[in-house]
């Protein structure tokens, strides 16, 4: 899927409308020098929940949960370019509260350009307030399945490919049911999980080549829940660092002690929302470089 961006720029007066936007063309034109072959991607503190930001080359956009409230609107700010009135895809990876309730907002502050969602269901009012969103905006919704290509930049082939679900999950618990995928620019990949279960990653595990799961970067599944991150999934996809989101002094006890260790015997380095903040990377397409949030 290609999505064209919409951008909404809007002058106060004649002189500083021209003024604002002479600087604007400048600053853009110069950060486009400088930046137009890199991979943003942005591991969002919003408390106990998932929001990642990324954003490709050719400046698309693509947000993977949105948190439990409006904080992610508090940490796109620095982040989006100064104007963008619009992000591409929103991606919600399960219909828990802690990975959607945030893109109420976004939906009334931008243009979307799709929502992508796994096929399971939550019964919330709340969730029932996104899907009407949706729905009043006339916004494109797709269920996720295996193969589905999500190309961010076909000029620099930055694309999100799902690895699962491979099936209908739509009477599966929510947290078994997460997309899964890997996001590839280059020589670079991240896995990402949701909050999927050590059953969900022993269906990526078998349904897929050791290349294809291999990642540079770990999403943690379920912020650090014993319920995922298993040994073998661990090993397979050998990452360098490990991403887990996660609120300070979280009632769930997250991360747990289990997937500290089981990250520990494969000498993956962790960053954590948590005592970092929000952890941003780069990629030129040929390594990460750790921006923000780095031990």
């Amino acid at each position: 899927m290609d999505y064209a961006r919409m951008k909404k720029y809007i002058p106060f007066t004649l002189i500083a409308g021209l003024l604002v936007l002479t600087l604007f063309i400048f600053s853009q034109a110069f950060a486009g020098e400088k930046n137009n072959t890199i991979l943003t991607v942005a591991f969002l503190d919003i408390g106990q929940g998932d929001s990642i930001y990324i954003e490709a080359p050719n400046g698309r956009q693509m947000i993977i949960d949105g948190g439990r409230d409006s904080s992610i609107m508090r940490e796109l700010g620095p982040l989006m370019p100064w104007g963008d009135a619009s992000i591409d895809i929103l991606m919600v990876t399960n219909p828990d509260l802690d990975h959607y309730a945030g893109f109420l907002d976004v939906l009334k502050q931008f243009h979307v350009g799709a929502v992508i969602e796994p096929g399971t269901h939550s019964s919330t009012k709340t969730y029932a307030s996104l899907e009407r969103s949706i729905a009043e905006k006339k916004v494109p919704e797709l269920l996720a399945r295996k193969g589905m290509q999500i190309m961010l930049d076909r000029e620099h082939d930055v694309e999100f490919d799902v690895l699962f679900p491979d099936r209908d999950v739509s009477t599966w618990n929510s947290n078994d049911g997460s997309i899964e995928g890997v996001l590839i620019y280059g020589k670079t990949k991240i896995m990402f999980t949701g909050d999927g279960t050590q059953k969900t990653e022993g269906i990526v595990l078998a349904n897929n080549a050791p290349d294809v799961v291999k990642s540079d970067i770990l999403k943690v599944g379920h912020h650090g829940s014993r319920t995922s991150s298993a040994d073998a999934f661990v090993a397979a996809v050998a990452p360098e660092y490990a991403v887990i989101s996660d609120g300070k002094n979280n009632s769930y006890g997250h991360p747990h002690q289990e997937t500290l260790d089981t990250l520990a015997r494969h000498n993956v380095q962790v960053l954590r929302t948590d005592q970092l903040g929000t952890i941003v990377f780069e990629s030129d397409g040929n390594s990460f470089s750790c921006m923000a949030g780095c031990k």
